[in-house]
């Protein structure tokens, strides 16, 4: 897999609402919106989500507080889009993942620094056959408190010329440690307030 970041501060992060109102935005990305004619049908793009628990990551300081002064950044992925590629050795999918992140008061410095993966699965399985970690870091100008990156992904699938690469899935994700993980399902059972 390849990628490349790319930041991402134009009217998409100026317009962004705070990280906890994008959550729900997960997955709205499309593989395409136009209708496929009968040879896309016959091969289409794999299944691509965002997985919700893994959809937002918020970085504390060290130490034992939890409250929101000691927030260092918080971070979503909150939206895709792409295509896929049939080749004569196997199916290129080409992903531009969009990352949002938030400046908390605790962050010392300018560069908020997080880690996502991409995971595939093949037909029938639960458990991914592939799944690769990447790095990236987050600028924040001077003056704002919102950044974000397009990440551009392009996994690989190797199948057979003509093999259908439809039923296979990548599922995208923050890398969680389990206190952040347990931090964000307490977040999704919390109430929406309107």
């Amino acid at each position: 897999m390849l990628r490349r970041s790319h930041p991402y501060i134009g009217t998409f992060a100026r317009a962004c609402l705070p990280l906890s109102a994008l959550v729900g935005l997960g997955g709205c990305g499309s593989m395409g919106l136009s209708a496929p004619t009968p040879t896309e049908l016959a091969l289409a793009c794999p299944k691509v989500a965002i997985v919700r628990d893994l959809q937002t990551v918020t970085q504390f300081r060290p130490g034992a507080g939890r409250d929101l002064t000691d927030v260092e950044s918080r971070a979503a992925l909150v939206d895709y889009a792409g295509n896929c590629e049939y080749g004569s050795d196997g199916v290129t999918v080409n992903v531009n993942l969009f990352l949002v992140a938030e400046r908390g008061p605790a962050l010392q410095g300018s560069q908020a620094k997080y880690t996502y993966f991409v995971a595939m699965s093949k037909p029938g399985q639960d458990q991914p056959a592939i799944k690769t970690a990447f790095d990236t870091t987050v600028d924040f100008p001077a003056g704002k408190n919102r950044a974000g990156n397009r990440e551009e992904l392009n996994p690989r699938i190797p199948l057979p010329k003509d093999v259908n690469a439809k039923d296979w899935a990548i599922f995208i994700g923050f890398q969680l440690t389990p206190e952040q993980l347990e931090y964000n399902r307490k977040q999704l059972e919390q109430p929406v307030v309107k």
